[in-house]
């Protein structure tokens, strides 16, 4: 499998797990969604509850200086992040680990699930998003598909 399939399925899957409305409509989504068989759907929809049930426990484990610093709105999201990692307890750092664990084997349990038209069909579709030319806008106008700057890596698969 080249590196390209394996980067589209991990894409699509964290898009599924993360419950993220990415496609413009429902109906895209159930269309997809039909492609998978039942015992996917169903591995897809429980891993769903369980990263919800995680989340609100998480959220839950906030303290009030936790929540003031995601609550600011005059500082960007990475400095967020920065500054609410840093207050993180052992606790709190232990739930997102375990969470990211999850997730990456949940991704490759999903992955080995998917048969060869599966992969293919996914493929097309996350293809046929990043391509589109109307995929939003932002506040300084519409996006800009920055693929020549990035940088491809090559794991020598």
């Amino acid at each position: 499998m080249n590196i390209k399939n394996i980067i589209l399925t991990f894409s699509f899957i964290s898009l599924m797990l993360l419950n993220t409305k990415v496609f413009a409509q429902d109906s895209n989504y159930s269309l997809i969604k039909k492609e998978l068989t039942q015992k996917q759907r169903d591995l897809l929809q429980k891993e769903r509850e369980v990263i919800k049930a995680n989340r609100e426990a998480f959220k839950k484990s906030l303290t009030k200086e936790q929540l003031t610093i995601l609550r600011d709105k005059t500082i960007s999201k990475s400095e967020i992040r920065k500054r609410l990692v840093a207050t993180f307890s052992k606790t709190q750092k232990s739930m997102v680990q375990n969470q990211q664990i999850r997730l990456r084997k949940t991704r490759e349990n999903f992955r080995k699930t998917l048969t060869g038209e599966q992969r293919k069909m996914l493929k097309e579709r996350i293809d046929k998003i990043r391509n589109s030319k109307d995929r939003g806008e932002l506040k300084d106008g519409p996006r800009v598909n920055n693929s020549k700057d990035k940088k491809v890596r090559n794991r020598g698969n």
